[in-house]
């Protein structure tokens, strides 16, 4: 895009007045300053270098223009060589596949179930410690769980052997103010009514 504008507009405006020239110069060298980080600077400007190089080598023009073109010339030269060394070719890598690995089934023939087969004795005695480290530990765990449902049964029964006294008690007082209040409405006690006869 920038190409081809810069490329109409130097075509069309190089016969007409020089301050057109001089405006599409200094608008090319702002294009230069902005793209001149792109990796595609060299195709973006090389045709507009070839089109400057032929505005240059007109005879009727003004020294100072052909100047400022000259310049702009050689600061668009300038950044296509530094693009052009740091540029490298594309390279196939070369990588070795990876193997895939690849374990042998080993078989025994009289095999024991429960037996560890491990050539390794100290990883085969680390899995049986291990092994022996869980059942020891669900036996403790086995273990405290009957611990606490039999602790939790003796506090039931001490729970209800309280309760059971208690209403006993209660049972108690109750008949004995239900005598007293008998007895003192029906005169026994002094006061109250009187019995009819």
């Amino acid at each position: 895009m920038v190409c081809s504008l810069i490329y109409n507009l130097i075509w069309f405006f190089y016969d007409y007045r020089a301050s057109v020239l001089v405006a599409v110069v200094e608008t090319l060298q702002g294009y230069i300053k902005v793209y001149e980080g792109l990796s595609s600077f060299p195709e973006i400007f090389a045709p507009i270098l070839r089109i400057l190089f032929e505005i240059v080598e007109q005879k009727n023009m003004p020294n100072a223009l052909r100047d400022k073109i000259k310049d702009v010339t050689e600061l668009i030269k300038a950044n296509i060589d530094k693009h052009h060394t740091l540029r490298r070719p594309l390279q196939m890598r070369k990588q070795k596949p990876v193997a895939i690995k690849l374990l042998n089934p080993k078989f025994e023939e009289n095999y024991v179930k429960g037996r560890d087969y491990d050539p390794d004795r100290e990883r085969a005695e680390m899995r049986k410690l291990k092994r022996q480290l869980k059942r020891e530990a669900k036996g403790a765990a086995r273990e405290l769980r009957k611990d606490n449902y039999f602790l939790l049964e003796v506090k039931d029964k001490e729970r209800s052997l309280l309760e059971k006294e208690r209403t006993e008690k209660y049972g108690r007082a109750k008949a004995f103010l239900q005598e007293q209040e008998h007895a003192f409405k029906s005169g026994q006690l002094g006061k109250g009514r009187k019995r009819r006869r």
